[in-house]
């Protein structure tokens, strides 16, 4: 059949999605082209292109324009009009790493707080637009490569690959758009009722109706039972989802996750089990109650609006009370601070460090504010991944109840320090008592930051607490990599290692073998390749030695025997030469004798060609060996000879 699924295979589409976390570095045509020749032995279609967001003028004005997502993907279009091949794959990256909080480092962790903002509370929808502004792109330059085509064979089908993250936002295009002729999640965030209610009007609309809500009063869908709200969402959009396939690993942290109230099930699954050593954390999330979930998802809906404004610093801010660039801003004001021989320079920069410390009270005063709020959900969310034991609580409840004290100690330090002087007063002292002053000041400044800390080093000790609870989160987050997708896809023999492809066996002595196959293959062409690239060196060198001694001698023989004849057939007309002024030349013979180039000159060369090519022969078998052993040992690989030499 003509326009079969080029990706058509489990392993085929997680080892690309794992390539788009590497960007336009790793995801290039050549290692697409890697991939489904050492997956199917068979050659790719002819023409293949790729394209990425981070490359497109329409993000790179989004991000000027200061709503930059956190959304990344790439799209793959393949070609070929001898096999009757037009797709084009849409690959939506999963989530990314949180950053670390530094101010040279810009972005943050804007993924995983869509994961619980936009998907579970349905508040954030600007990935999901940045997405389908992303498939829209892309079919528009299909359109414009197919009018350029002579005759399109077949009509662009359109798939859609996505992890985590982005095995959300594709099923969202799929169900949202109608385009997609079929859609791969892996590992992925369902969609939750109240992520499409946010983006889906129709949907909502009909949704209120059914449950009797307000349609103006959106936080009134928290209240529906979450059992008749998923029943009801399942039913709306069962026909938009039967092209889904979902492949989920029984350990992955977000399918447990899909236990939560409002998350749907829509098309097909295939279950893997990539560790059967762990158990799922799915029971655990589902023992919790509704009340508890419900309450936890207020929270969460009630700090959207903050993230919307202001990002992750704002959404820090709202949920702690902790100005982070404030914060950031004061440790850089005050490392800048010295006394120095100017006194006003020395006064513009203690009353620039006192004025951020002043801020600083402001946004302390807020954190004290939010305690409570964030001592009665922290259990809640922690109960999900953790075990926490009573002394652990303990702890937990101690530094609150210590950071609290720690910030009112610090908002009296700050009042005590901007009570010290005014600038007039500092002025108006004599260079003594002035540097007396300033260093007073400097003092304060010390005890204060050194407070801060302190703080800080709770909200540490509270992390270490947690982390030691943790209740095998890290296989759950393990189990949600591709990696360990691709592994447990893997065909008896083989594994795969950072985008490379490993066979491995046991031998005849009971030890196991491992060969890299990927880097194998690379060592054998690029090997190959240098060989047919000195071989064409040689030729070179061979055909200008041939011109500039062994050609050249017989057109300089050829010349001179032309002339020689010029003069013998034409003796009149070298008179001249011979200077006879009153003689006529009847007739030139000449006795020529042109002895013939030394034998070594093609002897040398002939040589020379003869040990170079002996070398390359030499080399050529022993990189071909690289292949017939391996050939040999894993002979059970019936493609292995193609994946060698197919390109």
């Amino acid at each position: 059949m003509q326009n079969e699924e080029v990706l058509n295979s489990d392993i085929l589409r997680a080892r690309l999605a794992q390539l788009e976390y590497g960007g336009s570095n790793t995801f290039n045509i050549d290692e697409v082209r890697k991939i489904i020749i050492e997956e199917t032995g068979t050659a790719p279609p002819k023409n293949i292109r790729i394209f990425y967001s981070d490359n497109m003028e329409e993000f790179d004005d989004l991000k000027k324009e200061g709503k930059d997502s956190g959304f990344d993907g790439t799209a793959i279009h393949f070609y070929d009009a001898e096999k009757g091949i037009n797709q084009t794959y849409i690959i939506t990256r999963g989530s990314e790493n949180a950053e670390k909080l530094k101010k040279e480092e810009s972005g943050s962790p804007l993924d995983w707080i869509y994961n619980s903002l936009g998907i579970y509370a349905g508040k954030e929808t600007n990935q999901y637009r940045d997405a389908k502004l992303f498939s829209n792109i892309i079919n528009e330059e299909v359109k414009k490569f197919e009018s350029n085509q002579n005759q399109i064979v077949v009509e662009n089908k359109i798939y859609g690959i996505g992890h985590s993250l982005g095995g959300n936002l594709i099923q969202m295009l799929g169900i949202l758009t109608g385009s997609y002729e079929r859609v791969y999640a892996i590992n992925d965030a369902p969609p939750s009722a109240y992520q499409l209610a946010a983006i889906d009007v129709p949907f909502k609309d009909k949704l209120f109706l059914n449950f009797n809500l307000n349609p103006n009063a959106f936080d009134q869908i928290y209240t529906i039972p979450p059992k008749d709200l998923k029943a009801f969402a399942e039913s709306y959009y069962k026909e938009q989802g039967k092209n889904i396939h979902h492949l989920t690993n029984e350990e992955d942290m977000l399918f447990a996750a899909s236990e939560l109230r409002g998350f749907l099930d829509l098309g097909s699954r295939t279950m893997l089990d990539s560790n059967p050593n762990f158990e799922s954390i799915r029971e655990r999330i589902a023992n919790l109650s509704d009340e508890d979930l419900y309450e936890m998802q207020k929270f969460l809906v009630k700090y959207a609006p903050a993230y919307k404004a202001g990002g992750y610093d704002g959404l820090i801010k709202a949920m702690t009370g902790i100005d982070l660039v404030l914060l950031q801003d004061l440790k850089d004001e005050w490392e800048g601070f010295s006394i120095t021989d100017n006194p006003v320079d020395t006064l513009d920069s203690a009353w620039e460090t006192m004025k951020k410390f002043d801020e600083m009270a402001v946004s302390l005063r807020d954190f004290i504010e939010q305690l409570p709020v964030l001592a009665e959900n922290i259990p809640v969310i922690l109960s999900i991944f953790t075990d926490l034991t009573s002394e652990e609580i303990s702890v937990i409840e101690g530094e609150l109840a210590g950071m609290e004290s720690d910030v009112i100690e610090i908002r009296s330090m700050i009042t005590d320090l901007m009570s010290m002087s005014t600038m007039e007063e500092l002025l108006t002292l004599n260079p003594f008592t002035f540097y007396e002053n300033i260093k007073d000041i400097k003092e304060q400044f010390e005890a204060i930051d050194s407070k801060i800390n302190g703080l800080m080093d709770r909200f540490d000790k509270i992390f270490a607490a947690i982390d030691r609870a943790k209740l095998d989160f890290g296989a759950a987050v393990e189990g949600h990599s591709l990696q360990q997708v691709s592994n447990a896809l893997a065909k008896k023999g083989r594994r795969y290692e950072g985008g490379n492809l490993i066979l491995y066996k046991t031998g005849a002595d009971g030890k196991k073998i491992e060969v890299n196959l990927s880097s194998s293959v690379r060592i054998y062409q690029r090997g190959m390749d240098s060989y047919e690239d000195r071989e064409e060196s040689l030729k070179r060198y061979q055909a200008a030695y041939d011109a500039v001694f062994l050609d050249d001698f017989e057109t300089r023989k050829r010349h001179l025997l032309s002339q020689i004849q010029d003069m013998e057939t034409n003796p009149r007309a070298f008179r001249s030469v011979f200077n006879l002024e009153d003689s006529e030349i009847s007739s030139i013979q000449v006795h020529e004798h042109i002895p013939p180039l030394p034998p070594a000159f093609a002897d040398r060369m002939e040589e020379a060609v003869h040990h170079f090519q002996y070398q390359f022969d030499k080399g050529r078998r022993l990189v071909t060996s690289i292949k017939t052993s391996i050939e040999k040992m894993f002979d059970e690989e019936r493609d292995i000879a193609a994946i060698f030499e197919l390109r």
